[in-house]
């Protein structure tokens, strides 16, 4: 039997701090192993390139393969093609509304090619990537681009935005009644406004930011019972029933097959 896939939540930042750009929480190289990704509420950006410092053919920044996965609420397979490297930029949903410029819901559950998205300057982004040789370097020349993007590009609504920021700060444990009331508007623009600019309504997206949280209390070795309570479930039972339904494993095996995850770095100061 082959070798069960890794399992590797997303982690917001590094012990470093955030990325420089706003809205972008940090950047992942990414290695040849097999590699499960659970749901989460960032957006990723996956860009392949080939070093010539490693030996590897260069490629323009017009060629070079760029995915975007919007939030999903079933794990999927990181595939990365036939790229020899990857870096993974781990994107909030509002920025990622703005910097692509398309309905959120369009990019929810799916992975697509930047090329499949009309208006986005694709080369240069990845032209960012290609043209450094080192790996923070890289990093710092991506986080321009992108904030250069983010500063050109349509605004995610302030009433969307500060919603989101509750549910997280809450650990997704704020009802969507208390989100509107909190936001000034119906419960109705709400979902609206999500479904638009996030790419789920806000209690699924409340459903996955308490999963998160969950995952990395479990990682960090708190018991299960004790987890359960922290993070609002009802007892330790409906816990276990949600990791399954949003991972397809129990949390052991979850445990058992996660390993070792290299986490996102910011780029340097500039």
């Amino acid at each position: 039997m082959p070798p069960a896939p890794r399992v590797t939540p997303h982690r917001p930042g590094s012990a470093d701090g955030p990325g420089r750009c706003p809205g972008v929480r940090g950047y992942r190289r990414l290695g040849d192993d097999a590699d499960l990704a659970v749901p989460t509420d960032a957006v990723t950006l996956v860009v392949e390139f080939g070093p010539a410092d490693a030996g590897y053919r260069p490629v323009t920044g017009q060629s070079l393969p760029c995915t975007v996965y919007g939030l999903h609420t079933r794990p999927r397979q990181r595939s990365r093609g036939t790229g020899p490297y990857a870096m993974e930029v781990a994107l909030e949903p509002w920025a990622a509304f703005t910097l692509f410029g398309v309905p959120m819901h369009e990019l929810t559950g799916v992975g697509t090619d930047l090329r499949d998205l009309p208006g986005v300057p694709l080369g240069d982004l990845t032209a960012a990537v290609v043209a450094p040789s080192g790996w923070h370097q890289r990093v710092h020349v991506l986080d321009q681009a992108l904030t250069a993007r983010l500063a050109r590009g349509r605004r995610c609504a302030p009433y969307v935005r500060r919603a989101w920021h509750l549910l997280r700060r809450s650990g997704g444990t704020v009802p969507v009644s208390g989100l509107a009331a909190a936001t000034n508007c119906s419960e109705r623009s709400l979902e609206r406004g999500f479904r638009e600019q996030i790419g789920l309504p806000p209690k699924t997206v409340g459903r996955v930011v308490r999963f998160q949280r969950a995952l990395r209390l479990l990682v960090s070795g708190r018991p299960a019972a004790e987890v359960a309570a922290a993070c609002g479930y009802y007892d330790q039972a409906h816990l276990t029933r949600e990791f399954s339904a949003l991972t397809d494993r129990s949390v052991s095996r979850y445990l058992l097959e996660r390993g070792a995850d290299p986490g996102f770095v910011p780029p340097r100061p500039r």
